[in-house]
């Protein structure tokens, strides 16, 4: 079941992708779904209401019109081929797939960088840099985190990479050795 549920996120993903493509509107796309998404996301009685199908279609249409106006016509319909296909609890997992999809065909790596202490612009800057060297990246989308626990140092986290130069895992390493 999770193979077919997964080949239909795939399908409308690679549809929206192909739609950004077409009409070269992938700023609007990108916006107008992870705001549609994300109002879903945080109405989980939404999604119940749309899929448990008590309402009329009327209703449902006229709801998903409200919750869409004024957004990228491709997200509009999206919401309606979804719910008119009984699929309406994919949308968040459709649009994850393609922010990922769009990712990685703009050659860009979304990066967690982990550090002891606060960094300021300068070795933000750096960071990346470093990262994006590593990886291979056209471009590195960051977010930051201050964890005392690594007590110096700096991890760099990504969906495929781990770059970990902090002294709280080569402590843990050099225990491993010592110990065994």
């Amino acid at each position: 079941m999770a193979n077919k549920k997964e080949k239909v996120i795939n399908q409308y993903a690679e549809a929206l992708l192909a739609y950004g493509d077409d009409q070269d509107s992938f700023d609007s796309l990108l916006a107008d779904l992870k705001t549609v998404s994300d109002v879903v996301a945080n109405e989980p009685k939404l999604t119940a209401l749309l899929s448990a199908q008590t309402i009329s279609e009327e209703d449902q249409v006229s709801l998903l019109d409200t919750l869409t106006k004024g957004a990228n016509q491709a997200v509009a319909n999206l919401t309606k081929i979804l719910l008119s296909h009984h699929h309406f609890a994919l949308l968040g997992a459709v649009a994850d797939r393609f922010f990922d999809l769009y990712q990685q065909r703009q050659g860009i790596q979304t990066v967690t960088i982990t550090s002891a202490v606060a960094v300021d612009d300068d070795q933000k800057e750096r960071l990346v840099q470093a990262f994006q060297k590593q990886s291979g990246a056209k471009k590195v989308e960051a977010s930051y985190r201050v964890d005392p626990d690594l007590l110096a140092g700096v991890s760099m986290q990504s969906k495929s990479i781990l770059i970990d130069g902090s002294l709280k895992t080569k402590i843990a390493k050099l225990q491993a050795e010592l110990l065994g």
